[in-house]
């Protein structure tokens, strides 16, 4: 039956402290033992000596003499000390109970992490099953964005609807902005590849009309040239000329490759023609005086080259039979298209 008495638990310092008192006990009570057994054995050693009326004596110990050194008793006998001395003990001790220390230290250490072990795995699941529905929520915790880790069979109807509904918002609006982004870069696909035709249809413009200025020089350079040729002393009557063969102020409808020849009709030769082939210039101002002046002078020049009487002498002579009638139509053209612009000019 209890007595009531009631047990408290030892601390370390007093634990270490009631151990130490059994060793020193256990001590003590050895040295006795060992000083009994010495004094035993001398006497039982006088009485062997004492006669032959005590030999059945010597050669019997006593039935009721028992072992001094009784393991079942007394437990295993502690090792014999290097010395005697209090201070070699003291210091015995003093490991014994460092050790103990030490194991009752790693014994609480080993518990304590088995103890926030299985805390630990409480906390987690009552931490999966903390969840509570939004509108039982207030101090600001319906503001609180902790559902994403959710499960669906955890929520009720109305928060699991919610969570829907803004999952499927949420995927029409993801939708929504890749289309817009789509719609934006093909836009700006389009914009850049208009940009890039625009570029090269003007680079092929600024090359066409490169291409047709030079052209134009070209002719020009050659139509100067050929009426030099024509007015040079030593030339009359020594070359029978064709209508091809006269230098025309119109640009030839084509030419060969070599530019030696440019192919002119009558239908090319009109007063628009004639207007671009002498006044046409791309890069000039028409309100630039020094152009007005020397657009007037190449007009003037021009229709000293084409006056009917001096035509007739210089150049209609050499024509040949078959083309002086075309050269005079052609001819007439020229000075009425010269008069017109010379008209305009003044």
């Amino acid at each position: 039956m209890p007595t009531g008495k009631l047990h408290l638990k030892r601390t370390p310092a007093e634990q270490a402290e009631r151990d130490f008192r059994k060793a020193q006990k256990a001590v003590r009570k050895a040295s006795r033992k060992r000083r009994h057994a010495d004094s035993s054995d001398d006497e039982w050693k006088h009485i062997s000596e004492g006669g032959s009326n005590n030999s059945s004596r010597a050669t019997h110990k006593p039935s009721n003499y028992t072992y001094v050194f009784s393991d079942d008793e007394y437990g295993p006998p502690p090792p014999p000390p290097a010395s005697t001395s209090f201070r070699t003990h003291k210091q015995d001790y003093d490991t014994i109970y460092a050790q103990l220390e030490e194991e009752r230290f790693r014994e609480k250490i080993f518990e304590a992490m088995e103890d926030d072990e299985r805390l630990d795995g409480v906390e987690s699941r009552l931490n999966s099953y903390a969840h509570i529905p939004r509108r039982w929520r207030s101090g600001g915790m319906d503001k609180m964005d902790d559902e994403e880790g959710v499960k669906p069979h955890m929520m009720e109807e109305e928060d699991y609807a919610e969570r829907k509904h803004a999952a499927e918002y949420a995927e029409q609006e993801r939708k929504k902005a890749e289309r817009a982004a789509r719609r934006a870069r093909e836009k700006a696909v389009r914009k850049e590849t208009s940009r890039l035709e625009r570029a090269a249809d003007d680079e092929r413009k600024r090359r066409r009309r490169s291409k047709e200025r030079r052209k134009v020089a070209e002719i020009r350079l050659w139509y100067d040239t050929r009426w030099k040729e024509l007015l040079a002393v030593g030339k009359t009557g020594e070359e029978q000329l064709t209508f091809p063969d006269i230098p025309w102020p119109v640009l030839p409808s084509e030419s060969d490759d070599n530019k030696s020849r440019r192919v002119i009709s009558l239908g090319d030769i009109t007063a628009a023609a004639i207007s671009t082939f002498l006044l046409l210039d791309d890069e000039e101002s028409v309100e630039d005086v020094d152009v007005v002046k020397r657009r007037k002078d190449k007009l003037r020049e021009t229709m000293l080259r084409y006056h009917p009487d001096k035509f007739e002498g210089r150049i209609m002579s050499r024509v040949t039979e078959i083309d002086r009638e075309k050269v005079r139509d052609a001819l007439g053209i020229v000075v009425r298209a010269i008069n017109e612009l010379l008209g305009e000019r003044r």
